[in-house]
């Protein structure tokens, strides 16, 4: 929310539909003419049933405690031409401690504008004590103000009009006498505050032109007050000590600490201003859609707004919720938290109150929903709209309480189980309802779940001398989500696209494992598995494993007199990635047979140990080394002989 010292002005979005939407209320008649006459303003007696006052612009304080008392609580002689009459009316905060009634009037002797203090004594006006004396120095009879509330500071808060006749009243501060288009800060006795903004001054802000609501926020102690009339800008004010609404010229920075903010009503060309009145914050549970928001009134379009701040606090979104057949002059929140309206003063003689009306829910929710997809359900009911909770409900659900709307995705351990229990509770001030409803969740099929390859890990090199080659492969056990049977394929190719004609696909079944025997040759290898549930499948995690199959192959053995130590050229040469080395021995002995690169520096040793005469064959694959010369090395006992090969990629 925007700073209250820092000027702003905010329109009000409002709508002036020639039908409110419907009503959402009780609404009960407390009294009506002729039993009154037009009130004007209602003040609530505080630690009572409920009791209340309201003025009645003729002259009349009535007396509402769970009836309307037939003898007025007090009658005073009014000038009620026009705007003028009994206006305004407070009880002091600590009553019955302080049993002090105060009224803000017209006076018929001389028209002056008078606060007076009375002592309440058992539903009757005593002990008259004038407070303020406000003289009227022209023939104009309208824009006296007059509403008043006592703020949680516990002071006396009076909203003074601008006399109409002479709109400079509003900036006069000279000598502190002229009180006109003035808001007032009064301690209960009368005297000024001695903190107030200026020292012996009554002044809370200045500027305004005819303040016809007022009230305090019990949340936040922020003053709210409307400036209205038929023919001028409507205003809700902010007002903060020191303001300054700039009346007549709109020029800031004329008193204190500059303008308050300001919320104008700009009404449509073909629109007349609708006369704000009334105006209360909202802060009960009772009505909970309404929590939060502001209340005000309109004389000349008979309508109660509700609005509401945005929330960067730049805008008043207002609706209306109430119609009346002629305009309100008051609106008030009871310590019950139901709204009362003074139905006035210039036409219409009625004291309304809005209660709500117990919810009910209608139509039926969505029975079913499908794992992975979001769940809605937009409750809608009978009666006042309620708060809504959720009592019981799934794991994940969620309640959107602006839109009145459930949201929830299945999961797949939710779709196994199938029924859901939901409970969903809508309360207000008036009583509540719960709905009970369950929803089957449809399993959707989920693939099975990651897992890896174990061995041999990627990269593994697996000799077998003398022996044809045989690999047992493992890898680790996927699962079924939707608690499906699983059946593992294996697929196992000399490259890694599996697109050869030697590529092995195997189904391994339920097994983590599988045992696999390969040709006698020295080759490169790679292998992958699937796991199935019989509809999807998911491939093992990261990707295919590579191994090499190092087969050395013990050709011929027999006695070969006379021979030296034979090393032939490798074949296929250049290669990529596997090659074969044949070579002889005449005789049996130790035999080292080894790779190095340019460097000299050994990269593999193929051979290291005793071997018998006869011929042998190697084989070679290397997938980590790079392109380019090697040279291969055979020693055996009496021979040494090295030749050279090259690795292509």
């Amino acid at each position: 929310m925007v700073s209250l010292l820092q000027r702003l002005t905010l329109t009000i979005l409002l709508v002036l539909p020639a039908a409110v939407r419907a009503q959402e209320f009780r609404v009960d008649t407390l009294a009506r003419g002729p039993q009154i006459q037009l009130p004007s303003s209602i003040a609530f007696i505080p630690h009572t049933e409920g009791a209340f006052l309201f003025t009645e612009k003729s002259g009349r304080v009535r007396l509402y405690d769970g009836g309307l008392r037939a003898s007025p609580f007090l009658t005073l002689p009014v000038d009620d031409e026009g705007e003028q009459g009994l206006m305004g009316v407070a009880v002091h905060p600590e009553y019955p401690d302080s049993p002090y009634v105060y009224v803000y009037y017209v006076r018929a002797l001389d028209r002056a504008g008078i606060l007076e203090r009375y002592e309440d004594q058992n539903g009757t006006a005593a002990a008259p004590y004038q407070m303020l004396f406000i003289p009227r120095r022209d023939e104009a009879m309208g824009n006296n103000g007059g509403k008043m509330a006592f703020g949680l500071d516990g002071k006396l808060y009076l909203a003074v009009g601008d006399h109409a006749f002479k709109p400079s009243n509003a900036q006069d501060t000279l000598g502190g006498r002229n009180l006109r288009g003035k808001i007032l800060r009064l301690n209960p006795d009368g005297s000024i505050p001695s903190d107030n903004i200026l020292p012996r001054r009554a002044f809370w802000s200045i500027g305004h032109r005819n303040p016809g609501g007022l009230s305090f926020d019990p949340a936040t102690g922020v003053l709210y007050v409307t400036e209205g009339g038929a023919q001028h800008i409507n205003e809700i004010v902010a007002v903060p000590e020191g303001a300054n609404l700039g009346w007549p010229s709109r020029r800031p920075g004329l008193f204190g600490r500059g303008e308050a903010p300001v919320v104008l009503y700009a009404a449509g060309r073909t629109e007349p201003p609708p006369g704000l009145t009334g105006i209360a914050v909202y802060r009960s549970n009772v009505f909970p859609a309404l929590r939060g928001t502001i209340l005000f009134a309109g004389n000349v379009t008979p309508l109660l707004w509700a609005g509401r701040f945005t929330a960067g606090g730049d805008s008043l979104i207002a609706e209306p919720i109430y119609r009346s057949n002629t305009g309100f002059s008051d609106v008030q929140v009871g310590p019950d938290g139901l709204i009362y309206l003074a139905v006035g003063p210039y036409q219409g003689s009625r004291i309304l109150r809005l209660s709500p009306i117990p919810p009910a829910f209608t139509g039926d929710p969505p029975p079913s929903a499908t794992q992975g997809i979001e769940y809605t359900y937009a409750a809608t009911w009978t009666g006042t709209r309620p708060d809504l909770e959720v009592l019981a409900g799934p794991e994940g659900m969620t309640l959107d309480t602006a839109s009145a709307t459930l949201h929830w995705k299945p999961t797949n351990a939710q779709a196994l189980e199938g029924m859901h229990t939901v409970t969903l509770r809508a309360h207000n001030g008036a009583g509540w309802a719960d709905r009970r409803f369950t929803i089957n969740v449809y399993n959707v099929n989920d693939p099975p779940s990651p897992f890896s390859l174990i061995a041999p890990a990627d990269g593994s090199d697996l000799r077998f001398p003398g022996e044809d080659p045989v690999v047992i492969l493992r890898w680790s056990t996927s699962t079924d989500p939707d608690g499906d049977s699983l059946t593992y394929a294996v697929d196992l190719d000399t490259t890694a696209l599996f697109d050869s004609p030697l590529r092995m696909h195997v189904i391994a079944g339920s097994t983590d494992s599988l045992r696999v025997k390969l040709s006698p040759v020295s080759r490169s290898y790679f292998w992958r598995v699937s796991a199935s549930d019989g509809s999807l499948a998911t491939a093992n995690f990261p990707g295919p494993a590579h191994l090499s199959i190092v087969v050395t192959r013990f050709l011929v053995r027999e006695k070969v007199p006379h021979v030296e130590s034979v090393l032939e050229q490798n074949f296929p040469n250049p290669f990529n990635p596997s090659t074969s080395i044949k070579y002889v021995l005449p005789r049996a002995g130790y035999v080292r047979l080894s790779v190095f690169n340019l460097l000299g520096q050994e990269v593999a040793r193929l051979v290291d140990g005793t071997q018998e005469e006869g011929t042998y064959e190697i084989g070679f694959t290397q997938t980590n080394l790079p392109s380019g010369i090697y040279f291969y090395r055979l020693v055996a006992p009496g021979y040494a002989e090295t030749k050279k090969m090259v690795i292509t990629r």
